[in-house]
C-alpha cells in the first residue's frame, strides 16, 4: 500500500524509469504502427464519434541527429490521428505553453480555487509560472506548418501553434488526448512531472462546472510498452499504483486496438 507522499513520490520516480528503459528499444516502426492502430481505434470511440472539439497533443520529435539516450521522450505520435480529427470534421485544439500572465484574471481565481478543494485544509500556496492552453487550428494545412518549439534540452522538439482560439474562451473541448509517460489498465497514468496537463484538466474541469458545461472526456494512449506490469510494481515495492491528489485519472485507455475504461466517471 503506497501511503507517505514521500512514498508515493518514490514509486513514481521508479515507474518512469522502468517504463523509460523499455521505450529506448522501441524501434520507430513500432511506434509508427502503434500509433496508426490507435489513431483508427480513437476513430471508432462512440464518444470520439459524438464530439465536436478535440484537444490533442503534439508528440515529441526526436531529430535523427541526436541520439535517443532518454526513453522519456518517446510517446505515441499524433499525426495521424490530428490528420483524422479535421477529415472527420472536428474542431482542432492544440497545446501551446505559456505564461501564467496570459491567462484571465478570472481563470486563475478559477484555478486558485479548484486547487483550495484539493487540500483538506481548503488552502493552497501552489500557483504555476507557465500553463497549457488549447489553441484552435485553423486547418491541416495550418498544423504542418507549424515551428518546432526548442526547448534547449537538446533531446526533443515540440511543434506549438503561436495564435488560436482558446479552448477554455469558447465552448470548451468535448475530448481530450492526453500524454503521459506510464499508463495502467485501469485508466491511471503518470506523466513527465510538469504539471501541465494535471493543470489544465483540473482548471477545464472547474471552468465546466462554473459554466454548466460537461466535463471533458479524458483518453490516454500508450504504446504497449508504457503499460505498468507486474514485475515493475514488484521492483517499485508497491501494491497499488502511486497517485497524488492532483493526479487526473483517464476516463479511457487505448493501446492499439485495445479500449481501457474506467469503471467510474
Amino acid at each position: 500500500m503506497v501511503e507517505s507522499l514521500a512514498a508515493v513520490a518514490a514509486a513514481k520516480k521508479h515507474l518512469r524509469w522502468r517504463v523509460a528503459e523499455r521505450l529506448k528499444y522501441v524501434t520507430q516502426e513500432s511506434i509508427m504502427e502503434q500509433s496508426n492502430k490507435i489513431a483508427d481505434t480513437i476513430r471508432s470511440l462512440p464518444e470520439y464519434k459524438t464530439a465536436k472539439a478535440v484537444g490533442v497533443y503534439m508528440h515529441m520529435e526526436i531529430p535523427n541527429a541526436i541520439p535517443r539516450k532518454s526513453g522519456r521522450n518517446v510517446e505515441v505520435r499524433t499525426d495521424a490521428l490530428i490528420k483524422s480529427a479535421f477529415d472527420d470534421g472536428k474542431q482542432v485544439f492544440l497545446p501551446r505553453i505559456t505564461h501564467t500572465s496570459q491567462l484571465s484574471e478570472d481563470v486563475q481565481n478559477i484555478f486558485r480555487s479548484a486547487q483550495s478543494q484539493l487540500h483538506s485544509n481548503g488552502q493552497s500556496n501552489y500557483f504555476p509560472s507557465r500553463f497549457l492552453k488549447m489553441l484552435k487550428m485553423r486547418d491541416h494545412e495550418a498544423v504542418r506548418a507549424l515551428l518546432v518549439k526548442d526547448e534547449g534540452t537538446h533531446t526533443f522538439t515540440i511543434k506549438e501553434p503561436s495564435e488560436g482560439e482558446d479552448a477554455l474562451e469558447t465552448s470548451g473541448l468535448d475530448l481530450i488526448i492526453v500524454p503521459g509517460l506510464v499508463f495502467s489498465k485501469s485508466c491511471e497514468r503518470i506523466g513527465r512531472g510538469k504539471g501541465f496537463y494535471d493543470n489544465f484538466i483540473e482548471l477545464h474541469k472547474a471552468v465546466s462546472h462554473k459554466w454548466g458545461r460537461d466535463e471533458p472526456l479524458l483518453v490516454g494512449i500508450a504504446l504497449r510498452e508504457q503499460l505498468v506490469r507486474e514485475d515493475d510494481a514488484a521492483d517499485a515495492s508497491i501494491e497499488e499504483f502511486p497517485c497524488e491528489a492532483h493526479d487526473q485519472k483517464l476516463d479511457v485507455l487505448v493501446v492499439e486496438t485495445d479500449v481501457y475504461r474506467r469503471s467510474s466517471r
